[in-house]
């Protein structure tokens, strides 16, 4: 007799057994390494996303969830109930299915229940199946966090030394006959470029440009992709501080620190970094006290490109000035307008570049139409910018996706969504006054700042200047490390909290909810990214048990006010979505305060 087997293809959503558990939902993903029988799988499990080759004979459609669900794991098991809640919500995306819960998970689950034992109405489970392009490394589910001691399956980026001579040369700073100063800490080359931005020392211009590429890089868990110190290494140890995301590689510990260090610090539990710890000198490794001023130092100052200084517009005398006029493409939840509102600008015109719906949504309703929505940059054309300007401010953040390091799939400045960034530098250079023309005119563009130093360098190249880097940490209790392009008049000073800024966790909490860090990891897209540390804790307790962020809460710290996003019926999920992909107000506020020289304000 002939068995039909089913097909499951990549990216479809299915039930599997696994030993010793229920059936248990996964997801299909594509074979990295082989090609396998027609009859298997691989399945990326949620919850703890372990990879199996499974029978196609030991696999559902997600479709049987009737069939498949287990209440009483559901009840027992917060693996199982973690699981359920990430595949409810992937399928819910895919069927553009919203869950109204007010910011409470549980909630929020026992609606993604109700709609999944219901058939997973409107659409059913046509709604859910992959799109057609899907591809598995993209995939919305991501997995949980490192254990402590990480082994990295994958070559360390671009270095093709060895660290075995640097030996001789670290055993002269031992005995403190030559300064660290004069040494590359990432490979012990004499060839100097640069400083260390982390610790006393210099870097080489080969490692100066590896660095620069992987100090910003994430793996999905949260945790440096690479070492802190050389940003490198096969073989590295977490930091065990939960609000620290820093790892060290074993040459870095055994030749910078001492011999036989990697292995005494796998042996404790938590070890917290010379980063977190008290700064004194362990081995020739000491971390510098300025750090946080002089990585910005050496991320504004890493191209090799100069260029002639901006144009400076002088101030405007008061009674001159006049209500300011703002393009603003790739707009999100309109957080420029909000901004310049909060610093009491009067705003003449704002008129907002945007293709995604719940993002006009929330700025049409929480400034009563007061934003112009145009759709698609591309669609712009001169004769627009001449019916809706002269403009005075161009503002905008094309998308990450392509650009970011943190995507294996990304294609880079000149294809897929990164090519959208030529559709800012066309309205920039089409809106860019005439040389005769004294009318002040600025701009700022912004993007992520894990891009390769070619996409970087390309970008500088276009808009004829360096970037700054700013992270919100500083004024927010959440990390946000972004490049700033422009002109805009002290974008290079130092970035300082007003009394109206909450830094840390727990001021941005309801009543009943106890913060457990006081600064959290960058708040992305993804519902997994509010989780913190190297065993995925999360960062609020309530009644003794862990919680995720409310949206009033993630509001909170992205510094903009309560159920700003709560419109529409939009649920959690769609909130979260739209607060990970706008800027945060505190840092938008540092930067656009200058311009009250120029442009009219209220009373």
């Amino acid at each position: 007799m002939q068995i039909l087997i089913q097909r499951f293809g990549i990216g479809e959503l299915v039930w599997g057994k696994v030993k010793g558990f229920s059936w248990w939902p996964g997801l299909v993903v594509d074979w990295k390494t082989k090609t396998p029988r027609q009859s298997l799988r691989r399945v990326e499990w949620f919850g703890d996303a372990i990879l199996d080759c499974v029978h196609c004979l030991k696999l559902l459609p997600f479709a049987s969830f009737t069939k498949c669900f287990c209440n009483n794991s559901f009840a027992s098991l917060p693996t199982y109930k973690d699981a359920i809640y990430h595949v409810l919500e992937l399928a819910g995306e895919r069927c553009s299915k919203s869950f109204n819960s007010t910011g409470n998970k549980e909630e929020e689950l026992k609606m993604m229940l109700d709609w999944a034992l219901g058939g997973f109405q409107p659409t059913g489970p046509n709604g859910f199946a992959p799109p057609v392009s899907y591809d598995s490394s993209m995939s919305d589910y991501q997995p949980p966090a490192k254990r402590k001691y990480v082994h990295k399956g994958r070559p360390s980026m671009t270095q093709e030394y060895t660290r075995a001579y640097v030996i001789p040369y670290v055993c002269l700073l031992f005995v403190s006959f030559v300064n660290t100063a004069d040494f590359c800490l990432s490979c012990g080359s004499t060839n100097t470029d640069i400083f260390h931005p982390l610790f006393e020392g210099s870097l080489c211009l080969k490692c100066k440009a590896n660095f620069t590429e992987t100090l910003f890089r994430y793996d999905e868990d949260g945790y440096q992709s690479y070492c802190t110190v050389c940003c490198a290494g096969l073989e590295v140890i977490l930091c065990g501080n939960a609000s620290c995301c820093r790892c060290y590689c074993r040459d870095c510990l055994n030749v910078l620190v001492g011999a036989g260090t990697f292995e005494k610090v796998k042996e404790v539990d938590p070890w917290s970094c010379y980063i977190c710890l008290p700064p004194q000198k362990y081995g020739v490794l000491k971390v510098r006290q300025d750090w946080s001023v002089r990585v910005q130092e050496f991320f504004a100052n890493n191209s090799a490109f100069e260029f002639e200084p901006h144009r400076v517009y002088p101030s405007i005398p008061a009674h001159q000035r006049q209500p300011i006029r703002v393009l603003s493409l790739f707009d999100g939840i309109a957080t420029g307008y909000l901004v310049l509102k909060d610093l009491g600008f009067k705003v003449e015109r704002y008129i907002a570049s945007e293709i995604c719906e719940d993002s006009i949504t929330v700025g049409m309703i929480k400034h009563e139409g007061k934003v112009e929505y145009v759709n698609d940059v591309r669609t712009i054309t001169r004769k627009h910018l001449a019916e809706w300007g002269p403009f005075d401010l161009l503002i905008g953040g094309s998308p990450c996706n392509d650009l970011s390091m943190v995507n294996p799939a990304r294609k880079g400045l000149f294809e897929g969504t990164g090519r959208l960034f030529f559709e800012y530098y066309r309205m920039l250079t089409m809106m860019r006054p005439k040389d005769d023309d004294d009318r002040p005119f600025f701009w700022l563009f912004e993007n992520v700042v894990a891009m390769s130093a070619h996409d970087k360098a390309d970008i500088c190249r276009f808009l004829e200047c360096n970037p700054i880097l700013i992270d919100a940490v500083k004024v927010s209790p959440a990390h946000r490390a972004r490049y700033f392009w422009g002109n805009l008049p002290g974008m290079n000073r130092p970035l300082a909290n007003s009394h109206n800024d909450k830094v840390d966790l727990q001021d941005c909490l309801e009543v009943g909810r106890v913060a457990q860090f006081n600064k959290v990891r960058t708040i992305t897209t993804k519902s997994n990214s509010i989780k913190q540390g190297k065993m995925g804790p999360l960062p609020v307790t309530m009644n003794g048990k862990e919680d995720y962020l409310w949206c009033t809460e993630m509001e909170s710290i992205f510094g903009f006010p309560k159920h700003y996003t709560d419109v529409n019926n939009m649920g959690r999920g769609q909130r979260q979505k739209v607060l990970g992909r706008s800027w945060s107000v505190p840092v938008i506020r540092h930067l656009f305060a200058p311009l009250k020289d120029y442009f009219a304000c209220e009373s």
